[in-house]
């Protein structure tokens, strides 16, 4: 997938297929829109999400007359997943795994996907006066590690890293169950050895924390053939680069994609200007949120299994050359 030709390929693919759902006929002129409040389910204060979709909020409110964006703060792709669901908010971010798992549940839904907007790398971070340099040194010392909070997209993850490596807790960890911002004060006060957290690059509160206290990101990379073949094709072998954060080094990590998600009932123009402020405003967002620089027209349109709105369709499908 990392290939740029075969990603232009399946770019091509599903753009016709967009086209071959929406008939052969070139669109004229843009749909209008629903107007009123859109209410935008992001993630913590302290993680990528929220900043995102605060900026994308703003971006939104600038573009479309008579719509009022609110960026609502959650505990992340799980919570949006259900706000979405309900009908709570109108669109809202999700990491592929967490979203795999909600597609794959027998409870009813019309999930649907607007755009892949940018990947999730996971971290796993020490400090450097730890001497901690590998995973499996965490279980060799029985040391405490934050997943973040129970039943959130990362403590999923982290539950998988675990799982994977067949730890158990209590015998080779002492869990803890922290969101970031805790996990990072435990850390900086050593009650707690490590924490996970998966989010865009960089995520500010870690690079914060690591202009005051020198820290070190645990490579976790070699466990992709062991994620994937439990778990599925959701996570990818990628590094987070060289200095990304104050003082790290390039780190082998996992990484997965994150999708803007949306039901198929919402408006139908309505997610057709959502995808085009998405798309056409990536460089004023990302000026904000720099992992908003990772969109592209090439992966935009790669949803996974999660199927694009037909108004989102629609937009890919006007502005292909």
């Amino acid at each position: 997938m990392n290939d740029p030709g075969r990603r232009a390929v399946l770019a091509s693919a599903a753009l016709a297929a967009a086209g071959t759902a929406l008939g052969c006929a070139p669109i004229s002129s843009e749909p209008d829109y629903r107007p009123g409040p859109l209410a935008i389910a992001t993630g913590v204060v302290d993680g990528v999400y929220n900043p995102y979709g605060g900026a994308l909020a703003r971006r939104i409110a600038r573009a479309l007359s008579g719509v009022r964006p609110r960026a609502n703060i959650t505990g992340g792709s799980v919570d949006n997943l259900a706000q979405v669901i309900d009908g709570t908010a109108l669109f809202g971010f999700s990491a592929s795994d967490v979203l795999a798992r909600t597609l794959a549940a027998p409870t009813g839904h019309d999930l649907a996907g607007l755009a892949h907007i940018y990947d999730d790398y996971v971290h796993l971070v020490v400090t450097e006066r730890s001497g901690i340099s590998s995973i499996e040194e965490l279980r060799d010392r029985n040391l405490r590690i934050s997943q973040d909070e129970p039943g959130s997209g990362v403590e999923l993850v982290a539950r998988r890293v675990l799982d994977v490596l067949g730890w158990r807790a209590h015998r080779d960890f002492h869990p803890v169950y922290s969101h970031l911002s805790a996990s990072i004060a435990m850390l900086r006060a050593g009650t707690i050895d490590a924490f996970f957290w998966s989010g865009g690059l960089p995520t500010a509160a870690i690079e914060r924390l690591a202009r005051t206290v020198p820290i070190r990101l645990l490579p976790l990379g070699h466990l992709q053939d062991r994620m994937v073949g439990r778990y599925g094709p959701y996570y990818r072998a990628s590094t987070i680069p060289n200095m990304m954060y104050p003082g790290t080094g390039a780190v082998p990590s996992l990484a997965m994609p994150n999708y803007v998600v949306t039901r198929y009932a919402v408006d139908y123009g309505l997610a057709y200007q959502i995808t085009k402020v998405i798309i056409g405003e990536r460089d004023a967002i990302g000026a904000m949120v720099p992992a908003a620089n990772q969109l592209d027209m090439h992966s935009a349109i790669q949803t996974g299994g999660l199927g694009l709105h037909p108004g989102a369709a629609a937009y890919y499908r006007a502005i292909k050359p």
